[in-house]
């Protein structure tokens, strides 16, 4: 068994700092460059596997090819017969995306897109060299502390001219990121990695995963009917730029996502530098982010605004209205109190208000054949929709029309409706009319200004108090629920599983989103082995880490699951002279989060 102080070759083995599903990794020193390295060596268990060193030679030949700054570089490989397979790697001073994210959620949907950005160029030159990566993920990603991204383990790593090589029906890759054709052993390809960078973007910006449930195979279910919450209903602050390059890399059917990764690294440039982002400049930015998040979030946050209400107002000026309502509502929603962006979208109100009597009066005059006069003071005071069959009771009188179609609306009258603030353009009514409906915008639910929605994932057994100290059940299994909100509160969500969370909320406000946190699970070990009176010495390692016997030992769990199968491992080691011989054997348990778990030893027989 390798330990840390070991000599492979000309490496010494310092620390370990990482496993995965094939390798644990080490922190090292090359003996001859006098440089600290990655070692990663393949497990014991899996090396007397002709396939497994295979693949772990194929993932040492694919990534010695690549060159590029986002992909971890390897320096060596060796894997002589009887003797330990490894591959040596640059050592990234830094932590893993999930890590990252883990600890400190992700603010703003453009950090999110800058961390994806460079991923995706990393995609592009494994594409460009014929590799697909098959298994993207944020444990795949490190950050390294100058802000570079850094795309590794290509340990299933597939190479197009070597099809061979891949077991027939064998499926690899991370549930909770594969897509839809992986998952039903359909053929693969490049956009195979656009779906899972897709899943990355969306997980950076909404602060949860597109697909989860209580298991692998649930979450499987979910990926291969590929539904999930639209992220701009999830998180607003995305906006429709960003929310329709995540919905294209996800698209269920390959045919309708971007048809190469470097399109989607094209499109995420074009939103970061509409955004005022300069993309030669990513990893500055990131650098900056990861030194201390809370003054980037907000330095950046005050940018932003400046930017799109600057954006806004040229869109406007050239009469491009559809695209600076856009631009506005992604202020709205970092900034729902931005006076100069209400100002401007008040006086957009006005004059179309405007056009709409005048359209009014002069087909009044023209049908009916003499004058018809609307006052001023039967307007509605702000901007509400007009009277329609399907919406009674405004103040707008009715007047004979005949049957227009809605289509045939001038253009400059059609709808606008802004996710961020309740901006409704006017349209000719016709009260004998019922052709003439309400312009819709966007198929996703409209939300009342005082109508908050919660979603608390995972949602079952979840409870939320909206303020009042009322705790209610979340029924629904998408972890829904509504509460019109008449005041500013502090929202809270609770699970026996999980970490309770809290989030306060202002009146208007739209959606809160909850991604609880699943506590350790707890592992007692005990054992009452004896060679006639005395005891005989046990060690125990819980998922590959040492353990003490009769003590808790946190299990931290994958956010996707609510339960995991964990490996205990016991070893006895018997005084010397004792006539019992050393024995080793690993038993396997279920365990949930949150809950404490007391596990005898059961030696073999």
């Amino acid at each position: 068994m390798i330990q840390v102080g070991q000599v492979l070759d000309k490496y010494e083995l310092l620390e370990r700092v990482g496993q995965g599903g094939m390798a644990v990794v080490y922190r090292g020193v090359d003996r001859t460059l006098k440089r600290v390295v990655a070692i990663k060596v393949l497990h014991k268990h899996l090396s007397d596997y002709q396939e497994a060193r295979d693949r772990f030679e194929r993932e040492a030949q694919a990534v010695a090819k690549l060159r590029h700054e986002n992909i971890l570089e390897i320096f060596d490989y060796a894997a002589k017969p009887d003797s330990e397979a490894y591959i040596v790697t640059e050592f990234i001073d830094g932590q893993t995306l999930k890590q990252v994210i883990t600890d400190r959620p992700i603010a703003f949907p453009e950090i999110g897109a800058m961390l994806l950005l460079q991923v995706s160029r990393a995609l592009a030159h494994a594409h460009a060299g014929g590799i697909l990566h098959r298994d993207v993920k944020p444990e795949n990603i490190m950050i390294r502390s100058d802000g570079v991204v850094k795309l590794m383990d290509f340990g299933i790593s597939h190479m197009v001219d070597l099809e061979r090589l891949t077991v027939t029906g064998q499926l690899l890759g991370s549930p909770a990121y594969m897509a839809p054709e992986h998952v039903e052993g359909r053929p693969i390809d490049y956009r195979t990695d656009v779906f899972a960078a897709g899943i990355v973007l969306y997980q950076l910006c909404v602060g949860r995963l597109p697909f989860e449930g209580k298991n692998p195979h649930e979450v499987l279910k979910r990926i291969a009917e590929c539904k999930f919450i639209d992220p701009r209903t999830a998180n607003p602050r995305i906006g429709n730029r960003l929310g329709r390059i995540i919905l294209r890399a996800m698209a269920m059917q390959p045919d309708d996502r971007f048809p190469a990764i470097g399109e989607m690294v094209v499109a995420l440039e074009a939103y970061l530098e509409e955004s005022g982002i300069a993309t030669d400049k990513i990893s500055g930015e990131l650098a900056r982010y990861f030194s201390a998040p809370a003054a980037y979030e907000q330095a950046l946050e005050d940018r932003l605004i400046d930017h799109l209400t600057r954006r806004g107002q040229k869109l406007l000026d050239a009469d491009e209205r559809a695209a600076a309502l856009d631009v506005f509502d992604r202020v709205l929603t970092i900034d729902s109190d931005n006076e100069k962006v209400i100002a401007i979208l008040d006086g957009i109100n006005r004059r179309l208000r405007l056009k709409a009597i005048a359209l009014g009066v002069l087909a009044a005059s023209v049908i009916g054949g003499g004058a018809f006069m609307i006052h001023r003071k039967s307007l509605p005071p702000g901007p509400e929709m007009p009277a329609t069959p399907d919406h009674p009771g405004s103040a707008i009188a009715q007047w004979p029309m005949t049957n227009v179609a809605a289509d045939d609306r001038p253009p400059e009258l059609v709808a606008v409706v802004d996710a961020g603030v309740e901006v409704v353009d006017a349209y000719v009514v016709g009260g004998n009319n019922p052709n003439v409906r309400p312009p819709v915008a966007d198929a996703s639910p409209v939300i009342s200004a005082k109508e908050l929605w919660v979603t608390v994932t995972p949602a079952q057994g979840a409870q939320v108090d909206f303020g009042d100290g009322t705790w209610i059940d979340v029924t629904s299994e998408d972890g829904r629920l509504a509460r019109i909100m008449e005041h500013n509160a502090t929202i809270r969500a609770r699970n026996k599983c999980c970490e309770s969370q809290e989030a306060a909320v202002t009146v208007g406000q739209s959606q809160v989103v909850f991604d609880l946190v699943f506590k350790p699970g707890q592992i007692i070990p005990t054992c009452k082995l004896a060679a006639g009176e005395q005891p005989i010495p046990v060690s125990v390692r819980i998922a590959g880490s040492p353990a003490t016997l009769g003590q808790k030992t946190a299990h931290f769990f994958e956010r996707s699951f609510a339960e995991e199968v964990v490996e205990i491992e016991f070893t006895t080691s018997p005084p010397e002279g004792s006539k019992e011989t050393a024995k080793n054997w690993v038993q396997k348990h279920k365990v949930r989060a949150g809950e404490t778990m007391k596990v005898e030893c059961a030696p073999p027989p």
